[in-house]
């Protein structure tokens, strides 16, 4: 990767670690079955990019940012998504994840408004102070993921399980869940109920 700005391009089986990837920029670009291990990304960017069997492990972020960006059957282990965040933060960062698995993901104040979650795997992760709202979760495995201020109103839970979420913390009002997974929202109010 000579050049340091790259548009239309595909990049195919790439195996990069521990590299410090610095002052690139990409612009409708599709990564296919590439993995970035304990990279640095610095002074980046990457705009209407698809990553698609991807692995990406503990990327480290500086002064860098994604715009409209597509991951599909991709595993995103330890990723901070709001390092990855558009400058004055009006573009979105991210605008589909299809068949993923993602672990130990921290999202901060990002729009996710209307987004489609359903299907993939989130798990030991964090939403905070996100716009969830109307945001499908559906039939999503999220094990030990915490939501915590987040305007959750009108999202779609059904199907979904392992949820950690806050009811006095988040706003849910008009979101759907399913039985029994639900209950696990009265915890942190002490009730205890019996069958």
């Amino acid at each position: 990767m000579a050049e340091k700005f790259y548009e239309n391009e595909n990049f195919d089986n790439l195996k990069m670690e521990y590299e410090r990837i610095e002052s690139y920029e990409f612009y409708n670009c599709t990564f296919k079955n590439c993995s970035f291990e304990e990279c640095i990304l610095a002074y980046c960017s990457l705009i209407e990019c698809k990553f698609i069997n991807c692995k990406i492990v503990s990327l480290k972020v500086e002064f860098s940012q994604i715009k409209y960006t597509e991951f599909e059957k991709c595993n995103l282990i330890g990723v901070n998504w709001y390092d990855l965040s558009p400058t004055g933060g009006i573009a979105d960062p991210i605008t589909k994840f299809k068949d993923c698995i993602l672990k130990y993901n921290s999202f901060m104040h990002i729009n996710f408004r209307k987004f489609n979650f359903s299907l993939n795997s989130i798990q030991d992760s964090g939403f905070d102070e996100c716009n969830l709202m109307e945001s499908s979760f559906n039939n999503c495995c999220l094990e030990a993921t915490q939501f915590s201020k987040c305007d959750m109103r009108k999202a779609d839970f059904r199907e979904a399980t392992g949820y950690q979420i806050s009811i006095t913390t988040n706003k849910l009002a008009d979101a759907k869940f399913s039985f029994p997974e639900a209950i696990k929202l009265l915890s942190e109010l002490g009730i205890k109920l019996s069958y």
